[in-house]
């Protein structure tokens, strides 16, 4: 039978054709998508990277507090008197002992000789009281007596001793005379101030530290002041709290700055530096720091043509980016796209030319 003389039977076999190549198509369209997806996903991307050395740095800890004298003395009167001399002028370097006020004696002198012959007599009185009993004819209550009268004589010369001494007002040690008030002609009775004396050689400084910080600090370590208009001074941590401060979890430390001239003031903000332990780490930027998934800051490099999320690490800080340790000795950093991978995606890197 001819095709061409029935049509209508050639209508048929065309449209059962189109109908078959048609129905192929649908049934491999789901392994085309498939394979065009996991192409896609694998396909790297282009990022650019820079090789970058770790290197060894010191881990550091920046404190702040205020210069404070070594210890203060504040002078006050031991025994009452008019001012009759000043002998030092406010703000004047003193050394241990130096006169600083001279106070009247008044009758001192005299009742210190007085004193002394009396003990005299009561010395005389013993010696013969002693005398008496080794030979049995001096009862031993006459001699008890006896021997209570030259201590009290003894103790009243002591006594006006030390209150004649106590007339001239001396420098307890070498410091500042910082503050006096009292002047010439002035009436003081027994405690009234006179002044302040502090030892500013060695100045100290006092900051708080924190209960991580505190863990790599130990007393003699060096620590670095540095001040408003003075040149940064190296100094010694000599003290450092075995208890925490109540409410802040800080711990005070104290820092020994020498300063034989004296050219250091006490009172001044003082940022300490404190060096605490070597660390390997690299350098970067602020531009090259990203964000994972749960938002945690890090920095991505490749390992394997892959992108690797590293969390960062701060070792030391400046004004322009941050040392990052826990990274490996040399490391792949992405320096531009790192924007557009994630953690795990292929990269095809293309490396910075030296000098960039």
């Amino acid at each position: 039978m001819s095709l061409a003389r029935h049509p209508y039977v050639l209508a048929a076999v065309i449209a059962l054709a189109l109908a078959a190549w048609i129905l192929s198509g649908i049934g491999n369209q789901p392994e085309q998508a498939k394979a065009a997806t996991t192409a896609t996903e694998e396909q790297a991307t282009e990022v650019t990277g820079r090789k970058v050395q770790a290197q060894t740095v010191m881990r550091e800890v920046n404190l702040y507090g205020r210069t404070e004298p070594d210890r203060m003395a504040t002078l006050r009167a031991e025994v009452k008197g008019r001012v009759l001399e000043v002998l030092a002028e406010r703000g004047a370097r003193v050394r241990a002992g130096q006169p600083l006020v001279q106070l009247h004696q008044r009758d001192l002198p005299q009742q210190l000789a007085r004193a002394q012959a009396e003990l005299n007599q009561r010395q005389i009185d013993f010696d013969a009281s002693l005398k008496l009993a080794q030979q049995g004819l001096q009862g031993r209550l006459r001699q008890a007596e006896v021997e209570t009268e030259l201590v009290k004589a003894r103790a009243e010369v002591k006594r006006l001793e030390l209150d004649l001494a106590h007339t001239t007002v001396r420098a307890p040690f070498d410091g500042v005379f910082n503050d006096r008030v009292v002047e010439q002609g002035d009436y003081l009775a027994i405690g009234d101030p006179i002044g302040m004396v502090a030892d500013l050689d060695p100045l100290v400084v006092n900051a708080q530290i924190t209960e991580i910080d505190v863990v790599g600090l130990s007393v003699g370590q060096t620590a670095y002041a540095s001040f408003i208009g003075d040149a940064p001074v190296e100094g010694t941590v000599r003290y450092i709290a075995s208890v925490s401060t109540e409410g802040t979890n800080t711990f005070r430390i104290e820092v020994a700055l020498p300063n034989p001239d004296g050219r250091l003031r006490a009172g001044k903000s003082t940022e300490l530096n404190v060096p605490l332990e070597s660390r390997k780490a690299i350098y970067i930027t602020p531009a090259l720091l990203a964000l994972d998934e749960l938002g945690n800051l890090g920095i991505k490099t490749v390992e394997q043509d892959r992108v690797s999320f590293l969390p960062i690490e701060v070792v030391k800080a400046d004004g322009d980016g941050i040392w990052t340790g826990g990274v490996p000795d040399e490391v792949t950093l992405i320096t531009v796209g790192q924007g557009f991978v994630r953690h795990g995606d292929p990269v095809d890197v293309h490396y910075e030319e030296a000098g960039q």
